[in-house]
């Protein structure tokens, strides 16, 4: 007859407590370095798509104002080409420049940017410079987060007919034929 002699001193398979609190510890720590890396890429973005459409916003609205002012024959002071009430918004003979366009808004409910036009002409190389510049509401005390200029020449306009405006807020034109 054989033996058999079973070894009394084998351990189960298996984890101890204290290796799963650790393991449960260490992914706690994990999980709060990802979420944040989560959180800054999302954030990141999101500015990044707010730069976006600003400039989108600001090279559409410089083309719309270009295509008007490049048959002008007189330009000086006035509000053809102006922002709305809530300065969100380029206006151009009393209608949006970018119908159907719009924008983000704030948890207040307040537009995303708000704008601020300079238009600045020169009569003696008949041009006037048009700049926007784009204010982020999210972030109140921001300076200005986007900037876009356009000049445009105006040879249909006499010298005389060129009024001297200087980094104005709004302006006028017309664009009756030269006589």
């Amino acid at each position: 007859m054989i033996r058999i002699f079973k070894n009394k001193t084998s351990k189960k398979a298996g984890f101890t407590l204290l290796e799963m609190v650790l393991v449960i510890a260490i992914m706690m720590i994990m999980s709060v370095y990802l979420y944040a890396t989560f959180r800054t890429v999302a954030h990141s973005h999101l500015k990044v798509t707010l730069v976006n459409d600003m400039h989108d916003y600001a090279s559409l609205s410089l083309k719309a104002i270009e295509n008007n002012l490049c048959n002008a024959t007189k330009i000086g002071t006035g509000d053809d080409i102006k922002l709305d009430l809530n300065s969100s918004y380029v206006m151009i003979k009393d209608a949006n420049a970018l119908p159907g366009f719009t924008q983000y808004h704030t948890a207040t409910g307040q537009p995303r940017w708000r704008l601020k036009l300079k238009i600045t002409t020169d009569a003696a190389s008949k041009t006037a410079t048009v700049v926007v510049e784009m204010f982020d509401n999210g972030v109140p005390s921001a300076d200005v987060a986007y900037s876009d200029s356009v000049t445009v020449y105006l040879p249909a306009a006499k010298p005389e007919d060129i009024k001297d405006l200087h980094d104005a807020g709004s302006c006028s034109f017309s664009t009756d034929p030269v006589t």
